[in-house]
C-alpha cells in the first residue's frame, strides 16, 4: 500500500535536492548584502576619520579662530576717565570681555558649542629699557586670566596700578619726571637673559615721561605644555634677536595685574589679541559643512564692540580662522574618496548583478525536468513562479537578511558604526533580485528548448542594444568631462567605466569570432580532432557569452585600475614628499644665524647645507600695477648644489645666480607667476627683475601661495638687509646614518626644531585614513572582481555541462582519450577569455585617465599639483597578478570536476532540440 506525500514534503524535497546553484547565489546575496551594508557606513567613519585626522594635526593657532592684525592695533576701550586709584579687573576688562563672548555667543551653530570662551591679552611692546647698553627690551601684557597660567616661584604678584602718579614726580635717566611704576613678573628665564633681578626698577620710556617697571616676582608655567603659550609666545622664553652683523638684542615678555592696562606713559607698540579655543571634537562629519559657512560668515564683517564716545580704543574685531581651510581640505578629500570608491564599486557592482543573473539561470536548469514535469501535469504558470518565487526568498532575501544584520552587528560592535538607510536598501535589493528574476523567467523553464547551435543569425535587437550601450558610454564620457565631477558619489561617474566596460565586452563579442575561425579554418586541414571539434564547437555554441565576457572584462580592468592608481598615488606621494622637504633633509622652528649653518656643513654625513629666510613682505610692480607678495632669499648656488636635480623650491635647470648687467631673475610660485604673466616690464620692490622660473606644489618654506625668491645679493637692495634663515636644508654623504645627522643638528641647533626627511613626509601622508580606504577599496575591489569572473567561468562550465557531456560521452564511446574532455572546455573558455583579458587590460590601463581627468586626487598626494599616470611593475604584478591566479585557480578545479562523466548516463539523456 503506497503512503501518500503531503504537499509541504514535497516542496522540501524539490528544494534540498540539486541544490548547488541555490547555494551558490545565496552565497553570493550575503557577501553583497554585507559589502553594500557596511561600505556606506565605512566611507563615512573614513570621512569623519580624515576629518579628525586634519583637525588634530593643526596647531593651536591655526585651529583657534583669532582676531585679525588690522583691527586688533590698539588697546581695549578705556574710558575717557583717568583712574587715579588702583582700578579692578572687572572694571578694566568686564565690557570688553562681555561684548567678544556676545560676538561668540550670536555665530551661527555650531560655533557657540564649538568656541570656547574668548581669551584676550594687550601687549605693550618692545618698551627699550633704559639701563645699560640699549640691548634689553621689555613688553608689557596685561592679560585678564594670566594668574590662571602661572605659578610664583619668587617674589609675588604684581599689584595694580593707578593711570598715573599725582605727583611731586621723582626723576629718572636724563633727569626725565617718572610719571608712574607698574609691578610686573617675569619667567626666570627671561629675567635670567635680561639680568633683572626680583626687586630692582627698570625705566622705559620717552622724552615725554618715564615709566618705572618694577620686578615683583619671578614664574613658571603652571602647565609648559598648554596651548595658551602658542598663542602668547615669547613669554617663557624671551626673544633673542642675532644675525650675527648687530648687537645680540634680547626683548621679555612681563606681565603686569591686568588692571595696570591704564597706566600711562608706555610708549611701545599697542595691540591686543583675542581667540576663541576650537574644541574640534564637536566638529564632525555631519555638522562640518555648516561650521566652514558659520566661519566664513564669522569672519567675513568685523564686529562692533564700541563707540566713540566711550572712548579711543577698539570699536570693532575681525577674525580669522585658518582652520575653515583644513575642513575644507578634509572634506575635499572626502568626496574624493568617495568618487574613486564610487567609480571602483561600480564595475563589481555591474559584474555581480549579471552573475546573479547567471546563477538563477543555474537554478532553473536545476529545476527545469521537475518544472518541465510538473507543467506537463497540469501545473499552471502562476504555481510555477510561486514555487521558484519561494526558493528566491531561500536564496535571496533570507542571506540578505542575515547578511545585512552581521554587518550592522558587527559594525556597531567592533567598530563602532552607524548603520546607513542606503546600505540596508541596497542588501535588500541585492536579496530580492534571485525573487524577480525567478519570478520572471518561470515560464521559460516549460518551454522547449532550441538548439544553440543553430540558426544563429544576426538579430536587429542585439544591434539596437549595442548602439544604445555605446551612445549611452559616449553621452556620458562627454558629459563627464564638460559637465565635470560634482562631488561625492556621483552617478555618472561611477556609471561611466561600467558604460565603457560594456562597450568593450560588445566589442570583445563581436571581434573574437574572426581569429577563431581562421583557427577552425587550420584545424580543418590538419588531423587533430580535438582542435577541429572544439574550434566549430567555440564558433557554433560560444559558452562564454555576454555575462562571462563582462566579468573577465570589468574584472582584468579592475585589477588593471587598481595598479595604475596606486602607482599613481605612490608616485605622487614620493614626488610631492620630496618637493616638500627640498633635499635629504629640512630643518625648521628657530631663527638660524651663519655661525649655526657653517656648523651644520661640518657635521660628519653632511655634505652641504643651505639655508632659506623668513618670508618678507614685498611688492611687485607689473606693467605699473603694484601686487603684494613674499620674499625668500637663498643662496642661489648652494641651494641648487643641494636641491639637486630633484623637486624643490628651484625648477629643474633654473639658476638664480645674477647675471653682469642683467635684471634679478627670481623663480615665484604658481600664484605669483599667474600674476607676473609674460611681462617684460616687472620689478620687486624698485629693482628690475625677470622671472626665470615657476615652482608649482609643495616646496621647503610651507603652504604659502603668493611667494618669489631671489638671490642673498640682492637682498639688501630689495628688502634694505639680509634676512635670518628659517629652513635649512641639508644634502647628506651617500650612505650616511640619517638619524646620527639628526641627533647632530638637534645638538646644534636645539633640541625642539623640527626635522623632516622625504620619507618621513611620504609615511605621513600614506597612513592617513582617506589613503588607506582608497588602497585598501582598490585591493578589495580587485579581489572581489576575481572572484566573481571565477565564478563566473565556473557558472558557465556547468550550464553547458550537459551537451559537453553528451559530446564527451559519445567520443568516448567512439575511443577519444579521456583528455579531450579538458581540451573541450578549453576550447569553450579559451578564445573568449584570451580576448576578454587582451580587451581587460587595455581597457583597464584607460579608465584612470578619465579618474585623474574628473577626480581631484591632489588631496591623496599631499600637492597642489595632481599626480601623474604611473605604472608600478611590482603593484601591477600584485592586482593582475593575484587576479588571474584566483580565476585560473578556481577555472582548474571547474574543469577538473567536468571530466568526471559518466557517458551511459549522458547518453540516456534526452537530447535538446
Amino acid at each position: 500500500m503506497s503512503r501518500r506525500i503531503s504537499t509541504r514534503a514535497l516542496v522540501a524535497h524539490h528544494v534540498r535536492s540539486r541544490a548547488g546553484g541555490g547555494a551558490i547565489v545565496a552565497l553570493l546575496v550575503f557577501v553583497l548584502a554585507v559589502l553594500a551594508t557596511a561600505a556606506p557606513a565605512a566611507l563615512a567613519a573614513v570621512g569623519d576619520a580624515t576629518l579628525r585626522e586634519r583637525l588634530d594635526g593643526v596647531p593651536p593657532t591655526i585651529r583657534d579662530v583669532v582676531s585679525d592684525n588690522v583691527t586688533s592695533t590698539a588697546f581695549p576701550q578705556l574710558g575717557n576717565e583717568p583712574y587715579l586709584e588702583p582700578a579692578t579687573t572687572d572694571d578694566i576688562w568686564g565690557r570688553f570681555a562681555a561684548s567678544v563672548e556676545e560676538i561668540r555667543a550670536s555665530a551661527d551653530d555650531p560655533l557657540p558649542d564649538a568656541l570656547g570662551p574668548g581669551r584676550m591679552i594687550t601687549r605693550n611692546a618692545d618698551n627699550q629699557l633704559l639701563v645699560g647698553d640699549g640691548t634689553r627690551a621689555a613688553t608689557i601684557a596685561f592679560d585678564p586670566d594670566y594668574e590662571d597660567e602661572i605659578r610664583i616661584v619668587e617674589g609675588r604678584m604684581p599689584e595694580p596700578a593707578a593711570s598715573e602718579l599725582s605727583g611731586p614726580f621723582d626723576t629718572g635717566v636724563g633727569g626725565l619726571p617718572i610719571q608712574n611704576r607698574v609691578e610686573v613678573v617675569l619667567s626666570e628665564e627671561t629675567a635670567a637673559e635680561l639680568d633683572w633681578a626680583v626687586g630692582e626698577r627698570m625705566p622705559v620710556g620717552s622724552f615725554g615721561g618715564l615709566v618705572q617697571l618694577e620686578l615683583v616676582g619671578l614664574f613658571e608655567p603652571v602647565d609648559p605644555d598648554s596651548e595658551y603659550w602658542d598663542h602668547v609666545t615669547s613669554v617663557l622664553e624671551p626673544f633673542v634677536f642675532d644675525d650675527g652683523n648687530q648687537p645680540r638684542r634680547v626683548t621679555g615678555t612681563a606681565y603686569a595685574h591686568p588692571a595696570s592696562l591704564v597706566s600711562y606713559g608706555l610708549g611701545g607698540k599697542r595691540s591686543t589679541l583675542v581667540w576663541y579655543p576650537t574644541d574640534t571634537a564637536r566638529i564632525d562629519g555631519d555638522n562640518a559643512e555648516e561650521a566652514v559657512a558659520a566661519l566664513n560668515r564669522l569672519t567675513a564683517v568685523s564686529h562692533p564692540i564700541g563707540t566713540m564716545d566711550q572712548g579711543p580704543g577698539l570699536l570693532s574685531l575681525a577674525f580669522d580662522a585658518d582652520i575653515t581651510g583644513t575642513i575644507q581640505s578634509a572634506l575635499g578629500q572626502q568626496r574624493s574618496t568617495a568618487g574613486v570608491i564610487a567609480m571602483l564599486v561600480a564595475g563589481p557592482v555591474g559584474v555581480a548583478a549579471a552573475v546573479l543573473v547567471l546563477g538563477c539561470r543555474l537554478i532553473l536548469e536545476g529545476r527545469r525536468p521537475g518544472l518541465r514535469l510538473l507543467s506537463a501535469r497540469g501545473a499552471s504558470v502562476g504555481q510555477l513562479r510561486g514555487l521558484l518565487a519561494t526558493e528566491g526568498v531561500l536564496v535571496g532575501v533570507v542571506p540578505a537578511l542575515i547578511g545585512s544584520a552581521a554587518a550592522i552587528a558587527g559594525g556597531a560592535l567592533v567598530f563602532g558604526l552607524a548603520p546607513s538607510a542606503a546600505g540596508i536598501a541596497t542588501a535588500l535589493v541585492a536579496g530580492l533580485s534571485p525573487v524577480v528574476i525567478l519570478f520572471v523567467l518561470a515560464p521559460t523553464v516549460a518551454e522547449r528548448q532550441a538548439r544553440a547551435d543553430l540558426g544563429r543569425r544576426g538579430s536587429r535587437m542585439r544591434v539596437i542594444a549595442e548602439a544604445v550601450i555605446a551612445g549611452l558610454a559616449a553621452v556620458a564620457l562627454v558629459l563627464l568631462f564638460v559637465r565635470g565631477y560634482s562631488d561625492g558619489v556621483d552617478v555618472l561617474l561611477a556609471a561611466t567605466p561600467l558604460l565603457l566596460a560594456l562597450v568593450a565586452c560588445l566589442v570583445t563579442i563581436r571581434l573574437y569570432p574572426l581569429p577563431l575561425a581562421a583557427a577552425h579554418a587550420r584545424a580543418r586541414r590538419g588531423s587533430g580532432l580535438d582542435a577541429f571539434l572544439g574550434s566549430a564547437r567555440a564558433l557554433r555554441e560560444p559558452t562564454l557569452g555576454v555575462t562571462p565576457v563582462l566579468a573577465l572584462v570589468v574584472g582584468l580592468s579592475v585589477a588593471m585600475s587598481s595598479a595604475v592608481l596606486l602607482s599613481t598615488l605612490q608616485t605622487g606621494v614620493a614626488e610631492a614628499s620630496r618637493a616638500q622637504v627640498g633635499a635629504d633633509l629640512s630643518v625648521q622652528g628657530a631663527l638660524f644665524t651663519r655661525e649655526q649653518l657653517d656648523r651644520v656643513a661640518e657635521i660628519e654625513g653632511v655634505d652641504r647645507a643651505t639655508g632659506i629666510s623668513g618670508a618678507d613682505a614685498a611688492t611687485l610692480d607689473i606693467d605699473g600695477v603694484r601686487e603684494s607678495t613674499s620674499v625668500f632669499i637663498v643662496d642661489a648656488a648652494d641651494l641648487r648644489a643641494v636641491q639637486g636635480d630633484g623637486p624643490g623650491m628651484l625648477p629643474p635647470g633654473v639658476s638664480l645666480e645674477p647675471v653682469d648687467g642683467g635684471p634679478m631673475p627670481l623663480v615665484a610660485s604658481g600664484e605669483a607667476a599667474d600674476l607676473i604673466g609674460d611681462t617684460d616690464d616687472l620689478n620687486l620692490d624698485g629693482v628690475d627683475a625677470e622671472l626665470v622660473g615657476v615652482t608649482r606644489g609643495p616646496v621647503p618654506v610651507g603652504d604659502r601661495a603668493n611667494w618669489v625668491a631671489i638671490d642673498s645679493s640682492y637682498a639688501e637692495d630689495v628688502l634694505g638687509k639680509d634676512q635670518s634663515d628659517r629652513t635649512i636644508l641639508v644634502r647628506l654623504d651617500d650612505g650616511a646614518p640619517t638619524d646620527a645627522v639628526e641627533t647632530a643638528l638637534r645638538e646644534v641647533l636645539g633640541p625642539t626644531v623640527r626635522i623632516e626627511t622625504a620619507a618621513d613626509v611620504a609615511a605621513g601622508i600614506q597612513s592617513g585614513p582617506a589613503v588607506q580606504a582608497v588602497r585598501w577599496a582598490l585591493l578589495l575591489a580587485t579581489g572581489v572582481a576575481a572572484l566573481l569572473s571565477a565564478l563566473a567561468i565556473v557558472m558557465t562550465l556547468a550550464l553547458a555541462a550537459g551537451p559537453r557531456a553528451r559530446v564527451l560521452a559519445l567520443l568516448r564511446t567512439l575511443g577519444a582519450p579521456r583528455r579531450s574532455s579538458t581540451s573541450l572546455a578549453l576550447w569553450e573558455i579559451g578564445p573568449p577569455a584570451a580576448a576578454a583579458v587582451v580587451a581587460g587590460t587595455v581597457f583597464g590601463a584607460i579608465v584612470p585617465l578619465v579618474v585623474m581627468a574628473a577626480v581631484d586626487l591632489r588631496p591623496f598626494t599631499g600637492s597642489s599639483v595632481a599626480p601623474a599616470y604611473a605604472i608600478d611593475p611590482g603593484i601591477l604584478l600584485l592586482t593582475v597578478g593575484g587576479f588571474v591566479t584566483v580565476a585560473v585557480v578556481l577555472t582548474a578545479i571547474a574543469l577538473l570536476v567536468s571530466r568526471r562523466v559518466r557517458a551511459a548516463g549522458a547518453l540516456r539523456t534526452v537530447e535538446e532540440g
